[in-house]
């Protein structure tokens, strides 16, 4: 059985004379329903966030202001990922490590599949390798 990669996906958006909008008002386009949504901002130019995986939590990673750079690793391998704009979204499955680093003025949006559980995340890497191998 192939587990989900990590990957870019579009979000639905909007255009008119007055801007822009992105919605997620229903799940046409998400991979999963979203039970929790949090942001990230103010991280200090070179900060690394992230360095954890999940065991069943799926996520959506939107930069809103700046640019994030994540780096991702599942059993297939290493992927790095650069997101620019708020109409893509990076997916990010289940048993995949990432590390992010957000540029100084970026605002970094996550939704996720499931509430925060404590007992879901994988915070140390050899703990991780375990898992996919």
């Amino acid at each position: 059985m192939t587990t989900p990669e990590p990957q870019l996906l579009p979000l639905r958006h909007l255009p008119d004379a007055a801007g822009t909008l992105v919605s997620t008002q229903d799940t046409t386009g998400l991979p999963f329903a979203v039970q929790r949504v949090f942001w990230v901002f103010a991280s200090a130019q070179g900060t690394q966030r992230g360095g954890h995986a999940h065991r069943t939590t799926q996520e959506l990673l939107v930069v809103v202001q700046g640019t994030v750079r994540v780096e991702t690793q599942t059993a297939q391998g290493r992927k790095t990922f650069e997101l620019t704009g708020p109409t893509q979204s990076l997916y990010i499955p289940p048993l995949c490590w990432i590390t992010v680093h957000p540029s100084a003025n970026a605002v970094l949006c996550c939704m996720t599949s499931t509430v925060f559980n404590e007992a879901d995340y994988i915070r140390e890497h050899a703990v991780f390798q375990n898992e996919i191998n």
